[in-house]
C-alpha cells in the first residue's frame, strides 16, 4: 500500500514538473518573440500602441495622428506616432527603432553606432517638440489651454544603450511603468480625458501633404 502511494506521488510530481517546464518554455519563447518583433518588426509603433492599450483605457491611446503646421511654403501635416491621454496629462510619444549605442547629447543631432555602422539623425526630442506645439494649438482652438503635455522618446530595441540619461528617454520595456507614474498624478478628470481624446481622434486622417512627402518630392526634383 505504501509503495502504491509513493508511486502515485512520484507520478504526480513528474506531471507537475512537466507542466512547470512547459510553462517556463512558453514564457521564454513569448519574451523571445516579443524581442524579435521589437528589434526587427516593421510595425514597431503599432507594437508600442498595443502595449499601451493593454495597460490603459483603449479610448485614450491613439496612434498615427496628423496635425497642421503653417509654414512660409504652405500648410503641412506633421505626423505624431502615439498619444496617450493619462490623468497626469498628455504623453506624446516619438517611437524610434535605432539599435546599438545612441550618442544623445543635448544638441540637434544624435548619432547611432551599431557594429561598424555610424548613422546621424535628428534629435527625436526636438522633433517631438514640434509635434507638441501642433497639438497644443489644436487644443487651444477648442478652448483648452494649460493642459500638461509630456514629451517622450521610446526606443523599441530593448538592448539599446544611451550615452546620456534623461527621464523622457526610455526603452520599450519601461514605457508602461513610466506612463503609469504619470497617470498617478491625477491632474485631469476622466471627463477631461474623454474630451481631449476626442479632439485627438479628430486628427486621425491627414488633410495636407506631410513634411515627409514634401522632403521626398524635393529630393525627387533635384
Amino acid at each position: 500500500m505504501g509503495q502504491a502511494i509513493g508511486l502515485i506521488l512520484l507520478i504526480l510530481g513528474i506531471v507537475a514538473l512537466t507542466f512547470v517546464i512547459i510553462y517556463s518554455l512558453m514564457q521564454i519563447m513569448g519574451k523571445s518573440n516579443a524581442a524579435k518583433i521589437l528589434q526587427y518588426g516593421r510595425d514597431r509603433e503599432y507594437f508600442i500602441y498595443e502595449m499601451l492599450t493593454n495597460a490603459f483605457n483603449k479610448d485614450t491611446v491613439l496612434h498615427n495622428l496628423y496635425f497642421p503646421v503653417v509654414t512660409k511654403e504652405g500648410t503641412f501635416d506633421t505626423e505624431v506616432d502615439i498619444v496617450c491621454v493619462t490623468r497626469g496629462g498628455i504623453a506624446v510619444i516619438e517611437v524610434k527603432g535605432n539599435k546599438g549605442m545612441i550618442h544623445c547629447p543635448p544638441s540637434d543631432t544624435w548619432r547611432q553606432r551599431y557594429g561598424k555602422k555610424v548613422l546621424q539623425f535628428k534629435n527625436p526630442y526636438i522633433q517631438n517638440e514640434g509635434h507638441i506645439k501642433a497639438i497644443r494649438k489644436a487644443l487651444e482652438k477648442k478652448g483648452l489651454s494649460n493642459v500638461p503635455i509630456k514629451n517622450y522618446v521610446v526606443f523599441t530595441d530593448i538592448h539599446t544603450q544611451f550615452s546620456h540619461r534623461y527621464p523622457w528617454l526610455i526603452r520599450s520595456d519601461n514605457i508602461v511603468e513610466t506612463l503609469e507614474r504619470l497617470d498617478d498624478k491625477l491632474i485631469l478628470t476622466r471627463r477631461d480625458q474623454r474630451i481631449i481624446a476626442q479632439i485627438m481622434r479628430n486628427h486621425k486622417r491627414r488633410k495636407h501633404m506631410t513634411f515627409k512627402q514634401k522632403d521626398k518630392n524635393r529630393r525627387t526634383k533635384i
